[in-house]
């Protein structure tokens, strides 16, 4: 887009085509979100590491608009069969950051991946409420951005995930269930008599 005219548009780009073959006619249009200004760049430096049981891939990155970001990579195994979608979904300040995208611990476990392990196509953007675009995007880095080390199985942890998302979950549908229980109780009390 910079190179047609449109190095300071934000928004939607619509490609539209329509093709006619005789009688019949058909569309199909293709929508492109472009942000002319990056929000953060990729430095280049990542890592592994084994923190709580989990293996954690450390990204650097490079932050020029402090924000919340969510970044998603994708992670395979040794033999190239796919083992999880990692996802970031937090806040990021500016200057130089480091991104975690975490493979859970238990998930190793019960899949039993072939080491090691391949992160590749990671994309992040910006999330910007209130605004149109809604996100600005990062440079995404495709194709493979980081190969583990070897881990023993053992070495990962077999807890059920959690987390405070999950918790704030789990509270509320206890708040549901004691709130169902005293209404059934309610409807099962004998109704008192004349």
């Amino acid at each position: 887009p910079q190179a047609e005219g449109f190095g300071q548009f934000a928004g939607m780009i619509r490609t539209e085509l329509i093709v006619q073959s005789g009688e019949q006619q058909g569309y199909v249009a293709f929508d492109v979100v472009y942000t002319p200004q990056v929000p953060a760049t990729w430095s280049g430096a990542v890592r592994d590491e084994l923190r709580d049981g989990s293996l954690e891939f450390m990204l650097g990155a490079n932050v020029t608009q402090p924000g919340r970001y969510v970044i998603t990579g994708r992670v395979d195994d040794a033999s190239g069969k796919p083992l999880a979608l990692v996802t970031f979904n937090g806040e990021l300040g500016a200057g130089a950051q480091q991104v975690p995208l975490q493979v859970y611990g238990r998930l190793v476990r019960d899949q039993k991946p072939a080491f090691p392990l391949v992160l590749h196509d990671v994309e992040g953007f910006l999330l910007r409420p209130d605004a149109y675009p809604d996100r600005a995007l990062m440079p995404s880095r495709d194709g493979p951005v980081a190969t583990s080390r070897r881990y023993a199985l053992v070495q990962f942890s077999d807890a059920a995930f959690s987390s405070d998302e999950t918790q704030r979950y789990l509270a509320e549908y206890g708040k549901d269930v004691t709130q169902a229980q005293q209404q059934v109780g309610q409807l099962q009390a004998p109704a008192a008599g004349p």
